[in-house]
């Protein structure tokens, strides 16, 4: 059994990432708040947000402050779609928390979204992260594991952080979609506790 909350450790990490069209880079930063308990991190990639390869292990356990930074610049192809996150491992080598998952795209003028915290418990945040311009209206959809929406809702093109209320979900996993001009701009999975 865990001395804390699985939802709190993964809020003590804020991963962000910026694609680079000149270099072909994504750089991955992130930090750790202070916590009482030793843990340390895996910064996982994915092309497909299911299959994640281990890219980054920080080996020493310890107690991190807000002022540790970390980052990493990550080669990558043009015309995909990367993901990131961190596995927060504690002193047993056991995975105890992930951070928000990071979407980067590096097609042309592809929007870029982050949703944390996932998993959630009240609210789930979508952050608009994106250089571009958003031209229309914001669609999102919430939908069950069998395809039904269960939360819907328009947000002007203004807005580049929604909040989404998730309490009254029932434990499980979602799928949240934004759709902009009938365009897919996030198509990802969360897990309501």
């Amino acid at each position: 059994m865990l001395a804390y909350p699985l939802a709190s450790l993964a809020q003590l990490c804020r991963l962000n990432a910026q694609y680079e069209e000149r270099t072909s880079r994504v750089i991955v930063d992130w930090n750790m708040i202070s916590h009482t308990t030793k843990t340390t991190y895996i910064l996982l990639k994915s092309t497909d947000a299911k299959n994640w390869t281990e890219v980054v292990t920080d080996k020493m356990l310890r107690n991190y402050t807000a002022e540790d930074v970390f980052d990493y610049d990550d080669r990558v192809n043009r015309d995909q779609t990367y993901y990131y996150r961190l596995r927060i491992i504690d002193a047993g080598k056991k995975t105890v928390a992930f951070s928000n998952t990071v979407t980067v795209s590096t097609e042309a003028d592809k929007t870029t979204w982050v949703i944390y915290p996932n998993p959630v418990n009240d609210v789930l945040h979508l952050v608009y992260e994106g250089n571009n311009i958003i031209k229309g209206v914001i669609n999102v959809t919430v939908q069950d594991i069998t395809g039904k929406i269960v939360i819907r809702f328009r947000a002007a093109s203004t807005n580049k952080k929604l909040e989404i209320p998730v309490s009254q979900l029932r434990k499980g996993m979602y799928v949240v979609q934004i759709y902009i001009m009938n365009e897919m701009a996030l198509n990802q999975k969360f897990v309501k506790q």
